[in-house]
This record gives structure tokens, C-alpha cells and sequence, in this order.
């Protein structure tokens, strides 16, 4: 549409307003534009009624997608991986809630081990285990940008449950202690004792910074599906729950002192 207008990718994001990245990113499927913008993509190019209509649409279908594990994984768990890694990496802040397990950002190699051998059993069967447990490793890489900023909490329950053998659940409670030492890193957990804020319902990730990024989403997941949601008002409302969970965790000191104490429990057995 763009090249049949005659125009450049610096000439259309001049009438837009938009950066000549942003322009770029969209064309080439980097970012998924919410309806807004592909209404203003359509009328910049002159697009016909029947292409401002299909486009339309599939721009609505994309704010909310809710597609089956068997699909979603069908290349392959480490390519899963990488997908989200792309994300992170594109995200200036990045939001992560976990009711049950340690948030994967976190997660040690025997603890992520773990969580891939609880998983789903979809996807190619002859993937090897080692190279999707080093792509979700690779991601941790994105900690280290202190531009960034990362918020992740997660219940109580993920400092108990013991889905790997005591001395490694250990290990893991010490690796969070010093992650959170970080000054790009705010970690928190909701204790078993509250109050509570806001209830809990499911695990999820904002990857983004609404009004900052070119591109928030948020990812979740069912049972026998992969949730994205690009929806600038339900990302919105995911911000705010967000933020209500936090209220309900300690965090710095408050949290050092509990991993302390469920670290000196593991360590008495």
C-alpha cells in the first residue's frame, strides 16, 4: 500500500507522525499496529474502502488472539522462546506475575528443567530438552540492561513448592535474593498472611510500557491456549491490576527477610 502510494517509509511516517522505525517495524510484521493505527495507514495511502475493511478487521482480531498450544508450539518450544526473548528485549519495562511458580526472568536451570518437565506435552516430540532450557536461559541476558526496568512478583507458594529437590530450591531462593538486589529489578512477594489487594486469578506478563513503547502487550495462558492481548484498554486495566498486586507484596528489606527465613527452613532438612 505504501509503495503504491509512491510514498518512502520517512515520507509516510512524516504524515503519520510517526518515527520512520516505527513505519519500518510495522511494515516488515515487527510490531502488530493496534486499529488506530492501521485506520491512519490506510487513509495516509489512500487505501481502497474493501482494503480499510479487511485490514480493519484483522487489526481487531489481533488485539485479542487465543490460539491452541498444538499451533502455538508447532515450531518448536525453543522457538517459543526466543519469540518472547524478541519481546523483552524490545520492552523498556517488563512486568511479570506468577501465583504458583517462580517467574521464569528468575529461574534457575534445574527449576526451569523442572518446569519443562511438568509442561505441556505438545509441540515436535524430538525437540531436545537441553536447547529449550538454554533459550529460556538466554532470555535472563535482557536483565543486565539497566535501562530497563523489571518488576516481577510472584506468591508466597512459589517459595514452597518443592517441584525440585530441596538443596536446588535453595539455590533458587539465593538466586532471587541477589536478583533482586538489582537496581533495575524490583522483586516482590505476596505472603502467605497479606492483606491482599486485589485477588490473584492467573499468571501473566505486560511486556511494554504503555505510552512509551512503540508496541504493550500482555501474554497469558490456559490450559489449551497461548493468550495475547494488544487491546490498549485491557492492557491498561492489566497495568492497574498490576499495580494492586504489588501493594500486597513486601518488597526489599521485607522480602529479604522472608526468602531468609524459607531458605534457613530448607536448609534444616
Amino acid at each position: 500500500m505504501r509503495l503504491d502510494a509512491g510514498l518512502s517509509t520517512t515520507a509516510l511516517a512524516g504524515s503519520l507522525g510517526w518515527s520512520q522505525s516505527k513505519v519500518s517495524k510495522t511494515e516488515l510484521g515487527r510490531t502488530v499496529p493496534p486499529p488506530a493505527d492501521v485506520a491512519a495507514w490506510c487513509a495516509a495511502t489512500n487505501a481502497t474502502p474493501d482494503a480499510r475493511a479487511a485490514l480493519g478487521r484483522l487489526a481487531e482480531q489481533a488485539e485479542h488472539q487465543a490460539v491452541e498450544w498444538r499451533r502455538e508450539l508447532a515450531p518448536g518450544r525453543r522457538k517459543k522462546q526466543e519469540d518472547i526473548q524478541r519481546l523483552e528485549a524490545a520492552a523498556s519495562v517488563v512486568r511479570v506475575f506468577s501465583p504458583d511458580v517462580v517467574v521464569g526472568l528468575a529461574q534457575i536451570r534445574p527449576y526451569i528443567q523442572a518446569i519443562f518437565r511438568l509442561g505441556r506435552r505438545v509441540g515436535p516430540t524430538d525437540e531436545p530438552s537441553e536447547g529449550i532450557v538454554e533459550a529460556r536461559l538466554a532470555r535472563q541476558a535482557v536483565l543486565a540492561d539497566r535501562r530497563k526496568q523489571f518488576q516481577l512478583v510472584m506468591s508466597e507458594t512459589a517459595l514452597h513448592r518443592e517441584i525440585v529437590p530441596r538443596p536446588e530450591l535453595r539455590r533458587q531462593l539465593e538466586h532471587l535474593a541477589q536478583l533482586a538486589a538489582q537496581p533495575n529489578v524490583v522483586m516482590g512477594v505476596i505472603p502467605f498472611t497479606g492483606p491482599e489487594r486485589v485477588h490473584q486469578y492467573h499468571g501473566f506478563a505486560v511486556l511494554g510500557e504503555p505510552g512509551l513503547d512503540e508496541e504493550t502487550l500482555v501474554l497469558a495462558e490456559t490450559v489449551t491456549r497461548a493468550v495475547t492481548i494488544r487491546s490498549a484498554e485491557e492492557v491498561a486495566e492489566y497495568v492497574a491490576h498490576f499495580d494492586g498486586l504489588r501493594q500486597g507484596a513486601v518488597e526489599g528489606d521485607q522480602l529479604l527477610t522472608l526468602l531468609h527465613k524459607r531458605i534457613t527452613e530448607l536448609g534444616r532438612d
